[in-house]
């Protein structure tokens, strides 16, 4: 659960994880009334005049009736009394499969959001094969950091569709030298594979699987990336590090599979300036 439209520079942030803990970060004047008490404010919590409150909803001490229990629900009631906007997912704890979520009757303005596949053929691109990145972990190469970044950049171009991947571009060198790694693949056909919505990290998980039973059976023959881009407004990233988006608040994360069934990459874009782990 995640709260919509909420910016965590400036405005109360509303998180519920997947492991039960309900996550508020509050602005100033909003965690002076709330009236529970906050986590140990980091150098970029101080920065922004934002507060921590963590509540574990599912620890045997948290019940109805409870001293806890009953705090929350005085302070929602009584001093956080404002509307949010909400998006909600739910999965099946076995398969992980998003499940449908019953509401109770009085409870109004709900929209289900179907998460649906779009797919689109990238055609007449110059497609790199990243052998210059492949290689054994004992294995020490030379210039293999630039290699791994020159293949972060192509896959960048390639979300986006740029001209510049095309074969037949021709850019004035004035306003762009790129060039596609080398060396290339035979084909000039790629697929791209797009979600949009609010993706639980088990669907994410069932994907990476799926891509990697169509590698071993040969369904594709070279490689294959997934890349996630996560909300940037939430305390709750990176396994509960939090970070702001005005100080570089990248929550995102892309991972290559090459086509040896073995090797796989993941490059994991974190903020400067991340916050202390939440507690």
């Amino acid at each position: 659960m995640h709260s919509l439209d909420t910016s965590l520079n400036s405005d109360d942030v509303v998180v519920l994880t997947p492991h039960g803990e309900l996550i508020f970060s509050l602005i100033k004047d909003t965690f002076e009334t709330f009236g529970m008490e906050a986590l140990t404010r980091s150098k970029a919590d101080i920065k922004h005049d934002k507060h921590i409150v963590k509540i574990d909803l599912k620890k045997s001490s948290f019940r109805n009736g409870s001293k806890e229990f009953n705090r929350l629900k005085w302070c929602l009631e009584n001093t956080l009394t404002r509307n949010f906007r909400m998006v909600f997912c739910a999965t099946d704890a076995l398969t992980g499969a998003t499940v449908d979520i019953e509401w109770p009757t009085t409870t109004l303005n709900v929209i289900k959001k179907e998460m649906k596949a779009e797919l689109e053929t990238l055609t007449d691109i110059n497609i790199p094969s990243f052998q210059l990145i492949s290689h054994s972990l004992n294995e020490k190469v030379e210039d293999w950091d630039n290699a791994a970044m020159d293949a972060l950049e192509w896959l960048g171009l390639a979300h986006l569709k740029a001209n510049r991947i095309k074969r037949n571009d021709k850019v004035d060198p004035f306003i762009s030298v790129y060039q596609t790694p080398s060396p290339l693949i035979s084909s000039n056909r790629g697929t791209l594979v797009k979600f949009t919505g609010f993706i639980p990290t088990s669907c994410i998980q069932n994907i990476l699987v799926i891509i990697r039973k169509m590698m071993h059976s040969s369904v594709t023959t070279e490689w294959t990336s997934l890349s996630c881009w996560g909300y940037k407004d939430s305390p709750f990233t990176w396994s509960t590090m939090g970070h702001y988006e005005y100080l570089n608040g990248e929550n995102d994360y892309t991972f290559l599979m090459l086509p040896n069934n073995k090797t796989a990459y993941v490059y994991q874009l974190y903020g400067s300036h991340h916050t202390t782990r939440l507690k």
